[in-house]
């Protein structure tokens, strides 16, 4: 049980709640630029278990990558910013039904997400990667025959694993990334999908050097998400992340949380050069 207790501390951060009303999506109207302004409050929807993109540090502070890239953009509008925390599993739902007015939640680009929201050009890539114990011999969808996966429910590393898995392989869906981390630490799971940033994480949980990176399934690149009608707020997003681009600000965001530099991007958040690029030989 400390085990658990210490394994939701450290990934979740924060109690959070966000009840989705089985409401028909898409009857939100469009955001405008204009109508934020006026407004004065930006509310974005954002991951709140997601080191580190977005999280309760030591101090009670909700903070990372993803938030104090919604605390700039609210800045660069001249309006107060607002945190609606969300899920993986719920934010579409929540942007859709007008529960906020932007993701910054760690959505990457994919063509299933394009058909239902419009993305502004990227402004971070996130590698999906599996994680399994030290050691043990995962190197690619063959190996995990025989083996329990644990994935987010509906996330690409879900979506890959499913496809990809050989006949064998256990597939065990969690409701967040928390849930399939504790799964793993708990020995429920062999292996976890999951990004890049998660072994660190893992690691401060568990104790150095016990789970390491098998291997890779894809780059995605990370960008704020909208209702489909939305394109002027889209339009000015794109903008916003060019300058903060240009300026270096994201750059040094991505240097502070992530570490390392920043590779380039796409230049918008359609068509198939913001889709994932496959890592996989």
């Amino acid at each position: 049980m400390q085990m658990i207790s210490r394994i939701r501390g450290a990934l979740l951060g924060a109690a959070f709640a966000l009840a989705v009303a089985p409401l028909s999506l898409g009857n939100a109207a469009a955001q405008t630029v204009d109508s934020i302004k006026k407004g004065g409050v930006l509310k974005i929807g954002s991951q709140v278990a997601q080191v580190p993109w977005g999280f309760t540090d030591g101090a009670g502070k909700l903070t990372g990558f993803d938030i104090e890239l919604g605390e700039m953009l609210a800045k660069d509008l001249g309006v107060k910013v607002e945190v609606t925390p969300v899920t993986s599993s719920n934010r579409v739902a929540a942007l859709l039904t007008g529960q906020v007015d932007v993701l910054a939640a760690v959505m990457g680009i994919f063509a299933d997400r394009q058909k239902v929201v419009l993305f502004a050009r990227p402004y971070t890539t996130n590698d999906t990667i599996y994680i399994g114990k030290t050691g043990a011999n995962i190197k690619g969808w063959d190996d995990l025959k025989g083996l329990r996966v644990g994935v987010p429910r509906g996330t690409p590393q879900d979506i890959a694993v499913t496809k990809a898995a050989p006949a064998g392989t256990v597939i065990q869906r969690f409701d967040d990334d928390a849930s399939t981390v504790q799964a793993l630490i708990a020995g429920q799971v062999d292996v976890i999908g999951g990004a890049a940033t998660q072994v660190p994480n893992i690691a401060q949980v568990a104790g150095p050097g016990k789970y390491e990176e098998k291997f890779v399934v894809a780059r995605a690149f990370n960008a704020f998400a909208v209702r489909p009608a939305s394109r002027e707020w889209a339009n000015y997003l794109s903008d916003f992340v060019a300058r903060k681009v240009e300026s270096g600000e994201i750059k040094a965001l991505y240097k502070k949380w992530i570490g390392g530099e920043l590779a380039a991007m796409p230049t918008t958040g359609e068509g198939e050069a913001a889709l994932p690029i496959s890592m996989v030989k």
